[in-house]
This record gives C-alpha cells, sequence and structure tokens, in this order.
C-alpha cells in the first residue's frame, strides 16, 4: 500500500481540520527519521560497565514538500494557506497510515524552506521539518455507560482503529449488590492523554468524575468536579499540552478548572489498573496510547 499522511490542525477539538497530504494538491513524501533514538547511562571503571536508566527520544522529522496547482498563482496560494494553517496552531497532529496501522505524533513547525516555482505550472519543490511533541501513538475512541440492576446495554464499549473495528456488547445480570462495578474500564499501559465528554447522572450530590486504581485497586488519582448545579455534560482534556476542565448547561460553556477537588488530582500519568465512573451515565473519550516505534 501507499503510505498516507495527514495532518489535522486541532485532533481533539470539534474544530479539526484535516488536510490530505497524500492525494491533495499539497503532499508529502520521503520524511527523514521516523524512529527513535535511546540514550543509556553506563558507568564505567577498568573495564567494568554498570547499566542505568535508559531514556527514548523521537528525532525531529523533515519531509520534502510538494505543490501541484494548476498555475503559478495556485501553487504560491497551497503553499502560503498551507503554512499559514499550521502556524495558527499551538501545534499540530501528523496521521501515518502504514502497513502496520494508523499512528498519530504531536509536532510543532520548525523550518519550511521556500524557493521558487519551476516548470510550466509553477509547482514548488520544498523542505518542512517538524519538532516533536508526542510521537507515536494510536487513537482510540471508547464509550462507557453506568448499569442498573437488570439492564441490558448495547454499545458498551467501542474501539474503532484503521486496522480493526469492534464492538462487545453487555448481557443482563440480576440480584448484583455492587451494580457500579461493572461501570469500570480496565486501562492498559500506555496511557498518556485522553478527551472525554462526561454525562452527569441523577445524584443526591453534585459530584462527578473519574476514578483511577491500579492493579491492587488502590486509588492514585481522580478527576473530580464538586459543582454547585449538575450540567448538561461535562467535556475535559487531560493532555498537559492543551489541558481543560467545562461544563455545559442549556448550551452555555463554564470553565470549571476552580472546580477540581485537587485533592484528589494527585498525577496525569495513567497506570494499568482499572477507571470508574463517578455519578455519571455515560462516558465517551478518546484516548492516546503511547506507541514508541511505528
Amino acid at each position: 500500500m501507499v503510505r498516507q499522511y495527514k495532518i489535522h490542525t486541532n485532533l481533539d477539538g470539534n474544530d479539526n481540520e484535516i488536510i490530505d497530504l497524500t492525494d491533495g494538491k499539497i503532499r508529502l513524501y520521503q520524511p527523514s527519521d521516523l524512529g527513535i533514538v535511546t540514550n543509556t547511562n553506563i558507568w564505567s571503571s577498568q573495564g567494568l560497565g554498570v547499566f542505568g536508566d535508559t531514556a527514548i527520544s523521537h528525532p525531529s522529522m523533515d519531509f520534502r514538500l510538494e505543490t501541484f496547482g494548476d498555475s503559478l498563482e495556485e501553487n504560491y496560494q497551497l503553499m502560503n494557506e498551507f503554512v499559514s494553517k499550521i502556524l495558527a496552531q499551538k501545534y499540530v497532529t501528523i496521521e501515518y497510515t502504514s502497513e502496520m496501522g494508523t499512528f498519530y505524533a504531536d509536532v510543532k513547525l520548525a523550518k519550511v524552506s521556500k524557493t521558487e516555482g519551476y516548470g510550466q505550472n509553477g509547482t514548488f519543490s520544498e523542505t518542512i521539518s517538524f519538532d516533536v511533541i508526542n510521537k507515536w501513538y494510536v487513537y482510540e475512541a471508547l464509550t462507557f455507560k453506568s448499569f442498573t440492576e437488570g439492564e441490558l446495554t448495547e454499545t458498551s464499549k467501542i474501539y474503532s482503529n484503521s486496522r480493526y473495528a469492534y464492538t462487545d456488547t453487555t448481557y443482563t445480570y440480576y440480584s448484583e449488590d455492587n451494580a457500579e462495578r461493572f461501570s469500570k474500564w480496565l486501562i492498559k499501559e500506555g496511557i498518556f492523554s485522553f478527551v472525554a465528554r462526561l454525562t452527569p447522572s441523577n445524584s443526591k450530590t453534585n459530584t462527578y468524575g473519574l476514578r483511577f486504581l491500579d492493579e491492587q485497586a488502590n486509588e492514585y488519582t481522580s478527576i473530580i468536579l464538586n459543582l454547585t448545579n449538575k450540567p448538561d455534560y461535562i467535556q475535559l482534556n487531560s493532555d498537559v499540552n492543551d489541558e481543560y476542565y467545562q461544563a455545559s448547561t442549556a448550551n452555555t460553556i463554564v470553565n470549571m478548572f476552580s472546580a477540581l477537588d485537587f485533592q484528589k488530582l494527585r498525577t496525569r500519568i495513567f497506570k494499568k489498573g482499572t477507571m470508574e465512573l463517578i455519578n455519571l451515565d455515560s462516558v465517551e473519550m478518546n484516548v492516546k496510547r503511547k506507541v514508541d516505534f511505528v
């Protein structure tokens, strides 16, 4: 298959624009380095070595960029609009599809060359460079719902990926004393951020959020909002580069960062274990799972 590239101007946002860089009028070719760099601390004495920590990093990426406009004027316009869109963003996301699947990298524009259009149509052939923020990860869409006794709920979990798509269907259960135990998500390793839309349930308290437990069922962090009133929904982004906590009521969105329970928000690093819903009917999440090498 032909390896494909796209750029997302705001992957986690509703205003995200996708730029096709494989079949569009601007295309990327010949990436310089999609790999990794490892740095290991090694102490040596008298010819004997002792291993220390190993850190993985990702080098900057360079691409050849070409325009395919029908005229010199269109090629100038394509270049200017493309670079302006990227510069207007805090960072952008490269979507890379190969035989292995689809992967994402958050990057910041570092450099783009500018020569002159050549040939009959004035095509540009330039070099564009990106500094790496997060590289690489897969992007999964998940949905969770709280259960009540004797309830049958479909589409409890949905995975979406270019390589597969499947749906788990939950089952009816009876005489369950702890229905909340079904409102959990088993977390695998590698989750480093997510965007979520939380739908509050009818509760005696206006405390809503997510609770995270390690493999020994010990709570190590929680994202809890202590609100005055029940909102229609809560939207949050745990990414430290684009973090927000918002509540929406009657189409009015309010920043609720001050309503966070900071005593419970101990870390933004998610461990292998489980996530529990706190006074929520449902949660829709877009999850980023780290992949070191693609």
